[in-house]
């Protein structure tokens, strides 16, 4: 695993946001805590992305530290009553994440681009 696997952007304010505020009155702060850990494992996914499959359910389970069922309820209530989860095509995101993703992966991309620029400039 790469060293910058760790790091994601968000917003510091983000438990201000109408939808978030929403998910902790439902849920209380473990709901809070349920939600990042959701956007870690999606931060740690190719493509930033969970498939909706049996054994990924058992795994984001796991994680939380609820049941499989509570799991689905949960993941619904993000995509559905909070919209901050969608599920298209069979697989799980954040549209706040793949921004921010996408425009770290593109900067990255330019990033060594330019070193590659600069290594043949150099060993020519």
């Amino acid at each position: 695993m790469s060293k910058d696997s760790y790091y994601f952007q968000h917003d510091s304010h983000a438990r201000h946001d109408p939808k978030i505020i929403a998910l902790i009155n439902k849920y209380g702060l473990e709901g809070y805590g349920r939600f990042w850990v959701v956007i870690e494992m999606l931060r740690e996914s190719s493509f930033y992305r969970l498939e909706d499959k049996e054994y990924m359910w058992y795994a984001l389970a796991e994680q939380m530290h609820i049941s499989e069922e509570e799991t689905h309820k949960f993941i619904k209530d993000c995509i559905e009553k909070f919209e901050l989860l969608q599920l298209n095509d069979g697989l799980i995101y954040s549209n706040a994440l793949l921004l921010r993703m996408n425009k770290l992966d593109d900067i990255r991309a330019k990033r060594k681009r330019s070193a590659e620029i600069r290594w043949e400039i150099t060993n020519a």
